[in-house]
């Protein structure tokens, strides 16, 4: 029997410690990975007529069988359907679209395709966490035709048997993802949009063979693992294989909905811009903080000035960006201590791995910058202690809070979601708040929310429909003009850089400097792909420091490692 501190099992007390840390997300991954066939039996026990398998949906049953437009080919007119089958129940993230936009499906179901009594009901499914979505579709019984969850929550929901694979044909607007311009448009596509500003009335297509001027592709299977069944690295044993083979048509699970980067939001009336990102990671570590030049509002002058950033600091409450946070600032430290150490002179890497001279050889040996999907005990226990150095001090652990509490001043610097931060200072206004956000030198985490099926939806058109509708351009534009997240649709950031309606256009404080302010042209949110700095367009692209090349994707790193990593938040945050 494995002891109680082994990573190597988990014993049955052990288990009772993990679920009172991981709560109800504990107990499900605990009985899917201890019981695999008990696990497999309960999903079959709730198995659709047109499921082959728990998640593998057969559509020419769904076709003969479901609600749809006849003129799709469906035998059963959905403006012929009861009441229920024309609601869709929608789990989504706090503040992650203007309430609008999803109640404007209606009245666009009822003019495309005269089908009224469209319903969305999404305000009592708003989470603030992924494991928090995860509870509640293994463990509370609640059932959501469409869900939102990150790349990595993709990969675990997948291999759990809650999503369903989806049916391209029905959600043409896909091809607006970032990505490669498609050899051809699929039908019902509409490649030229006489409604849109003149600029952006075509579908974006660059001389690099892609729809965005950077080359960013989120659409192909080799690189977006998680989003497709086929990927059996990602996958490795798919479900669905004795009725389909599995490819690039028939196998999608996840569609990218907003992106974003992790990393550090701070006061600028507190940090010198160069001192915060010196520090990096480094700045949670610290119980007060001197600026040099910190402006005195009443003389005018610069002078020197201490602040206290006792209860001033925050974590995100999320278990895998603390320990993101964590485990890039271990790594980047032990690197400089290899520097100190004269063992070598090369400067610390932010790149996850690195097999490049000369991190491929000692003393990197290619084991540097750590990465954010580490399991191995040694590294996680070095990265709790490090939180655990200063967790006494600082406030604590908090998500929604994380933009609001920087600007009402509650918090000097905290750990940050970058629309989160944007949301909060508005850019798009002249409110001018004395907030900035940046990805730490040691690096951070970048990550895809995506829309998904849940495999409990008994409204797959109406479902696919809905996130059609959420692809169209202006859709995406609207989104992401409100939210202030990053649009990973190419044609909605297209309409954002050239449409004015989404720029901003006011003054400086001082009354007289013209402010202009374009989302497609700010960093703090388009990172390396943004056309312009601090939401200036005049500047062209983006020609700062990298910044995605020192983000790495969360994965899913499976039940052992994820209860093991339970065990290690549990000691840092209670």
């Amino acid at each position: 029997m494995a002891s109680e501190g082994s990573p190597g099992g988990i014993s049955r007390r052990s288990f009772v410690k993990y679920a009172a840390l991981g709560g109800l997300v504990a107990v499900g991954a605990y009985s899917a990975y201890k019981f695999p066939e008990g696990w497999d039996k309960w999903l079959r026990y709730g198995q659709k007529d047109w499921e082959l398998a728990p998640g593998v949906v057969d559509y020419d049953y769904v076709m003969k069988h479901g609600y749809g437009p006849t003129s799709l080919g469906f035998e059963n007119d959905i403006r012929d359907s009861p009441p229920s089958a024309r609601i869709l129940n929608v789990a989504q993230w706090y503040d992650y679209w203007p309430g609008k936009t999803v109640i404007d499906f209606a009245r666009y179901m009822e003019t495309k395709w005269g089908v009224t009594g469209v319903v969305v009901n999404w305000t009592s499914n708003i989470y603030t966490s992924n494991e928090e979505l995860f509870t509640w579709v293994t463990q509370t019984g609640r059932k959501f035709d469409v869900m939102f969850p990150t790349n990595y929550t993709v990969e675990t929901l997948e291999k759990a048997g809650l999503l369903v694979n989806m049916n391209k044909d029905w959600i043409p607007n896909y091809v607006n993802i970032f990505g490669p311009v498609p050899t051809a448009f699929p039908p019902r596509f509409e490649a030229r949009r006489s409604d849109l500003v003149p600029e952006a009335q075509d579908y974006p297509q660059y001389a690099n063979g892609f729809n965005n001027e950077a080359g960013v592709d989120y659409r192909t299977p080799a690189l977006n693992g998680y989003a497709y069944r086929m990927n059996t690295e990602t996958y490795p044993n798919p479900r669905g294989t004795e009725y389909f083979t599995w490819d690039e048509r028939n196998s999608l699970i996840a569609i990218p909905y907003q992106w974003g980067t992790t990393g550090i939001g701070y006061r600028t009336d507190i940090f010198r811009k160069e001192d915060i990102e010196r520090l990096g990671w480094a700045v949670f570590e610290l119980s007060s903080y001197t600026n040099p030049e910190w402006l005195n509002p009443r003389t005018g002058q610069k002078e020197p000035k201490t602040f206290s950033l006792t209860k001033k600091r925050m974590l995100l409450d999320d278990m895998r960006e603390v320990y993101t946070g964590a485990l890039k600032a271990v790594g980047w430290k032990n690197q400089e201590a290899f520097r100190a150490q004269g063992l070598t002179t090369a400067d610390p890497t932010a790149i996850t791995k690195n097999r490049a001279p000369p991190y491929d050889a000692a003393p990197f040996n290619g084991d540097y910058q750590w990465s954010n999907n580490e399991t191995e005990d040694p590294k996680l226990q070095d990265s709790m202690d490090w939180l655990l150095s200063f967790r006494g001090d600082m406030f604590g652990f908090n998500t929604p809070q994380q933009g609001p509490w920087l600007v009402s001043g509650t918090m000097s610097v905290d750990q940050a979601w970058s629309g989160d931060v944007m949301y909060a200072v508005r850019p798009n206004t002249d409110q001018f708040v004395p907030v900035d956000y940046f990805v730490p030198k040691e690096g951070g985490a970048r990550w895809i929310d995506n829309a998904t099926i849940h495999r409990e939806s008994e409204k797959l058109w109406l479902s696919h429909e809905f996130l059609n509708y959420i692809l169209d351009p202006v859709v995406g534009a609207v989104i992401s003009s409100w939210n202030l997240y990053a649009s990973p649709n190419a044609w909605s950031f297209k309409l954002l850089r050239y449409d004015d309606a989404y720029s901003f256009h006011g003054f400086y404080p001082d009354g007289t400097t013209p402010y202009n302010w374009n989302p497609a042209a700010e960093h703090r949110i388009y990172s390396d792909i943004a056309l312009g700095m601090y939401g200036d367009a005049t500047l062209g692209r983006y020609q700062g420091q990298p910044i995605l090349p020192r983000c790495e994707y969360q994965k899913d790193v499976g039940v052992r490692n994820t209860l093991k990593y339970f065990r290690y938040w549990r000691a840092v945050k209670y």
